[in-house]
């Protein structure tokens, strides 16, 4: 039926609407000098890529009441889910990291304990991650707690979200749709369960999995879902010049969401930090099995990739994604 498909794309949004996340983006990159030659890859996408030592560099901002709410989550989990967060788009190009600067701006009046407890949090996620804290700068601040990191990693072949072709399927790891159900929860009055509070407070470390994934399936365009699956695979399909058509009937929901509107947050929420690929067709069908075993995780096919742009959605309840058809975006007023 004509209900259940709708598409996303460039000539899907209003046309008036000029201040997305995107054009901003877009607008500040015009102005820019010619890159160095030093640089292989630059601004567009998850993160850049030094020519010689082949390093990967990318930078996250964690903002009070934008990102977080300090009576949603502690002080130390705040900290340690702001490292992790930057991490994730190391892990999208299968890149190792090793190296972590960390800024802040605290509220004066705090700034010791809000210090303290950060760190502690900055510290966990470090260790979990095999990094090391090189430096960072410190601030006071008039207003919300501003948490700056930038991670540096190691690639041998680093993935871009260039790279999906006509014919590839689109597979995404783990559950989606825990993290944007904490808020709603937490937004609505209410307190969430354990299993979307962690799905929260506790963002995945998928650096091992994402090189395993590239090389036994040769995967050569990926992303970490942070604004939302749809959104994402918006960035894939935009970045790759194809279509992706996502099967909303197969999309992993996180067991514990229980909303009406599941479907939608899994769909568009956002800030799950799962990966999310093209391989080719059946490329992955031989590791499926040794994937699960080795990492404990699901790994699931949602989509596959056909010529022309955008991203279209099929299936059952695909009009509960009406609200959120394209995602995430800073700029578009979403109350977070």
């Amino acid at each position: 039926m004509k209900d259940n498909n709708l598409i996303v794309g460039k000539d899907y949004l209003n046309p008036e609407k000029l201040n997305t996340e995107s054009d901003l983006i877009a607008r500040i990159l015009s102005g820019a000098e010619k890159m160095d030659s030093r640089i292989l890859l630059g601004p567009g996408d998850d993160g850049a890529v030094f020519k010689n030592e082949k390093t990967a560099i990318s930078t996250d901002l964690s903002i009070e009441n934008i990102h977080f709410r300090r009576n949603w989550i502690s002080l130390e989990e705040i900290g340690f889910r702001a490292v992790m967060v930057a991490i994730s788009d190391l892990a999208a190009m299968a890149s190792s990291p090793f190296g972590v600067l960390v800024s802040l701006a605290i509220p004066e009046e705090d700034s010791k304990t809000v210090i303290e407890e950060l760190k502690s949090g900055i510290q966990r996620a470090l260790k979990k991650a095999g990094a090391s804290l090189m430096g960072g700068d410190l601030s006071r601040s008039p207003g919300p707690i501003v948490i700056d990191v930038i991670v540096i990693g190691e690639t041998y072949e680093f993935i871009t979200r260039q790279g999906v072709d006509p014919g590839n399927e689109i597979w995404v790891t783990g559950v989606l749709g825990g993290s944007s159900g904490a808020v709603k929860t937490w937004l609505t009055g209410g307190e969430p369960n354990k299993g979307l509070r962690d799905a929260f407070a506790k963002p995945p470390f998928r650096v091992e999995e994402a090189q395993w994934l590239v090389q036994k399936a040769g995967i050569k365009a990926m992303i970490d879902i942070s604004d939302g699956l749809l959104g994402d695979l918006n960035h894939l399909a935009q970045a790759s010049k194809v279509s992706i058509v996502l099967e909303s009937k197969e999309v992993p929901l996180h067991p514990a969401l229980h909303h009406s509107d599941a479907l939608s947050l899994g769909i568009s929420g956002g800030e799950d930090y799962e990966l999310c690929f093209a391989t080719k067709k059946g490329a992955l069908d031989p590791f499926l099995t040794k994937f699960q075993e080795k990492f404990g995780l699901s790994i699931t096919k949602v989509g596959y990739v056909q010529e022309g742009s955008g991203v279209s959605v099929v299936g059952e309840g695909s009009a509960l994604l009406m609200k959120g058809m394209s995602g995430f975006d800073h700029f578009s007023h979403q109350e977070p």
